[in-house]
């Protein structure tokens, strides 16, 4: 039996998926799914909370839609709570003149291939997620000395390393020799519409460590891991 969808309601977004804004656009992730959903110009039609975990929606129809996809929900309160959003980086560990890689390089490299292989191929996106879960509720994403000596060292060997250079790989593999040293940082997920596009990358307060601030500030994010 369909269930109703009266005017003005509000629907919980389900666990798994997430929700951005970007302009008029509503955007949603499915990790459970690895899809992105692009819901143009509906800005009239519904509100996202500030919770990021609901939304109120004035259109019947619409809600129907979000119900049949398994995207949302009829519980009157959020049904997770999700990681904040990081501020949009200022600064960025990826200097425009990286340096050769060093002797000492080869120990990072080799392991970062190694696990690699063993934890990202073949993976869909959330098993990367619970991949690169917080090591230890003591360690938390600072822009400290060790984190930025770590990300420069990447950033020498990386452009060499045999593999693809797209965001979520790249981000990946950083992301997880940094839990190695004990350290940590954000992964954030954003997109933007009109070309859809999405992107991802490793912050750690107002440092971007894989990317340039001024490329992912143009995105909206949708989810940080």
């Amino acid at each position: 039996m369909p269930v109703r969808v009266s005017r003005r309601c509000d629907l919980a977004i389900v666990p798994g998926v997430h929700a951005a804004l970007v302009d008029a656009d509503l955007v949603l992730l499915d990790v459970r799914a690895d899809a992105y959903f692009c819901l143009p110009g509906l800005a009239d039609d519904f509100r996202l909370h500030a919770d990021r975990r609901r939304l109120a929606l004035s259109d019947p129809a619409l809600g129907r839609e979000l119900l049949a996809a398994d995207l949302v929900s009829v519980e009157a309160a959020p049904s997770a709570q999700v990681a904040p959003l990081p501020a949009h980086p200022q600064r960025s560990a990826l200097s425009v003149d990286v340096p050769c890689p060093a002797w000492d390089d080869l120990g990072d490299g080799l392991r970062a291939m190694l696990d690699l292989a063993r934890a990202y191929r073949g993976r869909p996106l959330r098993t990367l997620l619970e991949a690169v879960a917080r090591p230890s509720p003591d360690i938390r994403p600072q822009a400290s000395p060790a984190v930025i000596e770590a990300a420069a060292r990447f950033h020498r060997w990386a452009p060499y390393a045999p593999v693809s250079g797209k965001c979520l790989l790249r981000s990946f593999m950083l992301l997880r020799l940094l839990h190695a040293k004990g350290l940590d940082a954000h992964w954030v997920f954003g997109v933007r519409t009109w070309p859809f596009q999405a992107h991802c990358w490793l912050q750690c307060e107002d440092l971007v460590l894989d990317d340039q601030p001024d490329r992912v500030r143009a995105f909206t994010p949708i989810m940080a891991a």
